[in-house]
């Protein structure tokens, strides 16, 4: 039971870790140009905190924190100002929300197909 659990969790964050990561790797390719694949890592410190805190029952304040966590380590690893990082943030969060939407929608549609 527990095992189970603790296996669906880390399932979760890595589907979201890694999508994150995807999408901050899109959006810092859209602000800055070419950069290294390897940066996008940074996608799983807000995926980190968007996890823990939506488990314990706090799925706004998770937002907010991830997003000023974001901006922070952004602008660490890509090494721009922070008005450049918050810029890249903005399109992250864009980006993201525009794949959750589309998946979202994709996978209702996929439900009401006929069997």
């Amino acid at each position: 039971m527990v095992l189970d659990a603790l296996l669906t969790l880390a399932a979760s964050f890595l589907v979201i870790g890694l999508g994150f990561c995807l999408t901050l790797h899109i959006a810092a390719r859209y602000v800055l140009g070419d950069v290294p694949i390897r940066n996008a890592l940074a996608g799983f410190v807000p995926a980190a905190i968007v996890v823990a805190l939506t488990l314990a029952g706090q799925p706004v304040p998770a937002a907010a924190l991830a997003l000023a966590a974001e901006v922070i380590v952004v602008q660490s690893v890509y090494d721009v100002s922070y008005r450049r990082s918050g810029f890249i943030t903005v399109v992250h969060f864009t980006v993201s929300f525009l794949l959750g939407f589309a998946l979202q929608n994709l996978l209702a549609l996929l439900g009401t197909a006929p069997t």
